[in-house]
């Protein structure tokens, strides 16, 4: 099975949708003699910022001489940016021939494991979680960071024990898998506590009484943004920002991080606040932190590419992240031109995320993002008429994209978001690095 053929049939496995709970995994790790029991693993989960927590963390880990494995969701470019490898300050994803292998022989357990596909087969996202644990253990990593992909309590990467877990904010999304109140989302997402084991969480409301009640029933633990840490003070440069965390233990007066928003100054405390818990047990310093925190990058969040127009991809696909998204809009904008391209999931909040982001574009353009979940364009075009009457559709974001290039001045803005997936393909034009399955 070839590189192509493998990731193929992967793909295969988006039809069979999303299936909760941790029987299927449980079943499959044990075929192949538990793997994530190798090593340590820290969990982050939450609405948004997961990717970020991640990746700080991480950064941070790789730092203090750590050989780390990073495992997030969804990608933008290549399926192999989900797998990743961080040691000694390089970042490198799983290498084709190798995650074609282990597609492979993956592939052989399920079906000496699941011989009735009907019934029972593991997702998409179980094959790979699996394919992440066998990687990392074949690697011998010191340590790992799981993105948690949907809620917490029935999502395959709770199938490990975590030695911390992170917890970043709480909102309504993905309600017909989670619940509809943000206590039944918060009940879900704080399934990955552990007995006596530390949580840091930067949740607030209702949703943090719901993770403080499991927290001492699970005798846990938890460390609370703006009680145990917090921001002091911020500010904006050219290509970065300058924060003043105050952590849990100590004060890192002028942390600099080149990820751009605000919503970034809770990310980098999360992970500053976890580093200092887990420097109880690993060999974290005050360096390793500032030094972690400003290498890291994320794609596609609030990223600008291009002057000539500018271009900024960001993720945002549910109504926090949209309004949080038109606030550093608005101060990007600076009376310049604004151009939506727009494209979401069935599965999204989309009329409030339509809500909060559509007025202040002068024009949208609805595109498809390239899924089965996918709202059509005609149906995302007739709903976004309410928000803004300057709405139109697309066929080809490719074709969008060149036609922008040419009609638009230098400083005018084109916003990409609703989607990952629409992001991803952005940035594949932008960048003219095609999509690598």
């Amino acid at each position: 099975m070839n590189y192509k053929d493998a990731v193929n049939w992967i793909y295969g496995l988006e039809g069979r949708g999303i299936k909760l709970g941790l029987s299927n995994i449980e079943k499959l790790l044990a075929s192949l003699n538990n793997p994530h029991r190798a090593y340590p693993v820290i969990l982050v989960g939450g609405t948004n910022g997961k990717g970020s927590v991640a990746s700080f963390l991480a950064h941070i880990l790789t730092e203090a001489g750590l050989r780390v494995g990073l495992y997030t969701s969804p990608h933008l470019i290549t399926l192999r940016e989900r797998i990743t490898l961080l040691e000694r300050g390089e970042s490198v994803y799983i290498p084709r021939r190798r995650i074609a292998e282990l597609i492979k022989l993956t592939k052989k357990k399920i079906e000496e494991e699941f011989p009735d596909p009907a019934s029972s087969f593991p997702t998409y996202f179980e094959v790979l979680t699996a394919i992440s644990f066998l990687y990392f253990k074949e690697e011998k990593i010191d340590i790992a960071v799981y993105e948690v992909g949907l809620g917490g309590r029935l999502d395959a990467t709770n199938i490990v024990t975590p030695i911390l877990s992170i917890i970043t904010d709480i909102d309504l999304e993905h309600t017909n898998y989670l619940g509809e109140t943000l206590s039944s989302i918060a009940t879900e997402k704080g399934g990955i506590i552990r007995e006596y084991t530390p949580v840091v969480t930067g949740s607030n409301g209702e949703a943090l009484d719901v993770l403080i009640r499991l927290a001492e029933e699970k005798n846990a633990p938890i460390f609370i943004w703006g009680k145990d840490f917090l921001l002091k003070n911020w500010e904006e440069e050219n290509s970065h920002q300058l924060l003043d965390i105050q952590g849990i233990k100590d004060f890192y007066p002028k942390i600099s991080i080149y990820l751009k928003g605000r919503w970034q100054h809770l990310n980098c405390s999360l992970a500053v606040a976890a580093s200092e818990i887990l420097s109880a047990h690993l060999p974290i310093r005050r360096e390793h932190i500032y030094r972690g925190v400003e290498k890291t990058t994320w794609p596609g969040r609030l990223e600008i590419i291009g002057k000539k127009p500018i271009f900024i991809l960001d993720g945002a696909h549910n109504p926090q992240a949209s309004r949080m998204l038109k606030e550093e809009i608005l101060k990007l904008r600076k009376g310049k031109n604004l151009t939506l391209l727009f494209g979401v999931l069935r599965d999204k909040e989309r009329s409030k995320i339509m809500q909060e982001i559509f007025p202040v574009a002068d024009e949208i353009i609805i595109l498809e993002p390239k899924s089965r979940r996918a709202v059509p364009v005609e149906t995302l075009r007739k709903e976004g008429r309410v928000y803004n009457k300057n709405t139109k559709m697309s066929r080809s974001l490719f074709s969008t994209i060149k036609n922008l290039k040419k009609s638009k001045s230098r400083g005018d803005i084109i916003l990409i978001c609703g989607s990952l997936y629409l992001v991803g393909e952005a940035r594949s034009i932008l960048l003219k690095k095609k999509q690598d399955l």
